[in-house]
């Protein structure tokens, strides 16, 4: 359990509570979840219905397979300018498509989750961390789109846009911090 605790905080509730905990405590994670929601939402249809199921179901198995990867992922950097590429399109307003949108959140989600896996590999617990992260991720998505789903009022598609502006805003203070002080 002791090397379990170099990638989760402990909260004292076990490998599932320190999964669920991890997703409010891992900046860029929380950040990718909300842009894609709102993303979808902006996108209106279908997609912000799917995507309760799809997203939780593709950041499982990324997980998955990251926790198969013989060395953990250091993708910091990477994974930032993508979350605030994520933050742009929502701020500009962008609608994608279902049929564009829909894989693209999957690439996303499971890509995302290569690391947290690649980082748990090997450690007792660590299936139980990700499936407690998994759930809380489900959670966060499904209360966010059933918030934002329309019809709605027009100010909180300002809102959808400002939050997309703060995403990407956060994530650039990120990035400059990643890359002023490299690991």
């Amino acid at each position: 359990m002791i090397a379990l605790l170099a990638h989760l905080t402990a909260t004292g509730y076990g490998p599932w509570g320190d999964g669920m905990a991890r997703l409010f405590l891992e900046p860029t994670e929380l950040l990718l979840v909300i842009a894609l929601v709102l993303l979808a939402v902006q996108s209106g249809g279908p997609s912000g219905d799917r995507l309760p199921l799809l997203l939780p179901l593709a950041w499982l198995l990324g997980g998955l397979i990251g926790l198969h990867l013989p060395a953990e992922l250091l993708l910091a950097v990477t994974c930032t300018a993508v979350v605030a590429a994520a933050g742009l399109l929502v701020a500009l307003g962008v609608r994608l498509r279902p049929r564009v949108l829909l894989p693209l959140i999957a690439l996303l989600a499971a890509g995302f989750a290569l690391v947290p896996g690649s980082a748990l590999a090997g450690h007792p617990g660590a299936l139980a961390a990700l499936l407690g992260e998994t759930v809380a991720i489900a959670v966060l998505t499904t209360l966010l789109t059933q918030l934002l789903a329309p019809p709605h009022p027009r100010w909180r598609a300002i809102a959808v846009r400002v939050g997309g502006s703060w995403i990407t805003a956060g994530s650039l203070l990120m990035l400059g911090w990643l890359i002023r002080h490299p690991q």
